[in-house]
């Protein structure tokens, strides 16, 4: 997998020059000397299909490859990415029938020729669903261009903070229903954290904790002798997982039975674009459901280039009690003196 660590950012810089001088792909990875993984890719993008369907571009293997790099290098960045994986969550295909019954019977408590008794895993229409999460970034074109150490650190970067919340905010819009349990929190933590417990907690399952990032701000310090966490990545409360995540709205707590929670995330697609004119804003108005007059920012007045990066994604929740909500927490942050 180290030939393909830096695939991705090859992709990128290739397509943005591409973009601007009009020379065909493989060219352009024969003349920058790119590594054999890139160059296979761009080789291999024909006209049939574009890098920028990441359905297409998952049947290359060696795309396959350089996505799963790119998606473990997001670190703590991405709570979805970081619960599947490390097992957390339960991997199951995208676009595949996943509904599964299982038993844990002894034998001779169910008597011969009676019924045993079986649990069940379904999903609405029993397929897990694929999504699509685009992570948007415009930068200067001289950075992306740049063959340093630091131009490509910097991109690189850049591109991972981009998809790690761009694949959460899918990651709980998909998994967040109107059936989810939802709880108000109150002053008192211990009952609050305990009431989410009764809801998910079956003693058969794997849990773990999301949170916003203030509230993981408050959790870490609790003066809670019963465990700490941190206030960003990956870390541990109550010994259970407690990751941190942007894609959650502030005050907002989850806890989740990962083997309940199927999850999947398949290839990328990168695409680039020189001659947008785009809303430079964290919450765009300016589109089809609310077309609001807003200033736009020319790409090509600014020497600017924009990167989407595109994952294919599902998730679903297997039972109705397989996750819990817990909104408006504003737990005091006590330190012991």
């Amino acid at each position: 997998m180290t030939e393909h660590a830096g695939t991705i950012l090859a992709l990128v810089r290739a397509l943005a020059i591409c973009e601007r001088t009009g020379e065909p792909l493989g060219d352009v990875a024969d003349r920058l000397r790119m590594p054999a993984p890139a160059q296979r890719i761009l080789k291999a993008a024909v006209g049939a299909a574009t890098l920028s369907d990441p359905e297409w571009a998952s049947g290359l293997a060696d795309m396959q490859a350089a996505s799963s790099v790119f998606l473990q290098q997001l670190g703590g960045r991405s709570a979805f990415g970081s619960l599947l994986d490390q097992a957390i969550l339960t991997r199951a295909p995208l676009r595949s029938r996943v509904g599964a019954f299982s038993e844990g019977v002894v034998a001779d408590v169910t008597g011969e020729g009676q019924a045993s008794p079986v649990g069940r895993l379904t999903l609405n229409g029993d397929a897990l669903a694929a999504q699509r999460a685009d992570a948007v970034v415009v930068l200067s074109r001289e950075v992306i261009e740049n063959s340093s150490a630091a131009a490509q650190a910097f991109l690189s970067r850049q591109l991972r903070r981009a998809v790690a919340k761009a694949l959460d905010v899918g990651f709980f819009d998909r998994l967040v229903t109107s059936s989810t349990p939802t709880f108000a929190a109150t002053d008192n933590h211990a009952a609050d954290l305990k009431q989410m417990l009764d809801q998910v907690n079956t003693g058969e399952g794997r849990l773990c904790w999301i949170a916003a990032p203030d509230v993981a701000n408050s959790i870490c310090l609790l003066n809670d002798p019963r465990g700490s966490a941190s206030p960003e990545g990956l870390s541990e409360f109550l010994g259970l997982p407690f990751a941190v995540s942007p894609g959650l709205a502030a005050g907002t707590l989850v806890l989740l039975d990962g083997d309940r929670v199927l999850a999947d995330i398949e290839s990328l697609g990168v695409d680039v674009a020189r001659h947008a004119a785009l809303q430079m804003d964290n919450a765009p108005t300016n589109n089809s459901a609310t077309p609001s007059a807003t200033p736009v920012v020319s790409l090509w007045q600014t020497n600017s280039v924009a990167l989407k990066i595109s994952a294919l994604f599902g998730v679903a929740a297997g039972t109705s009690d397989a996750l819990a909500l817990m909104t408006g927490i504003e737990w005091p942050a006590l330190v012991s003196g």
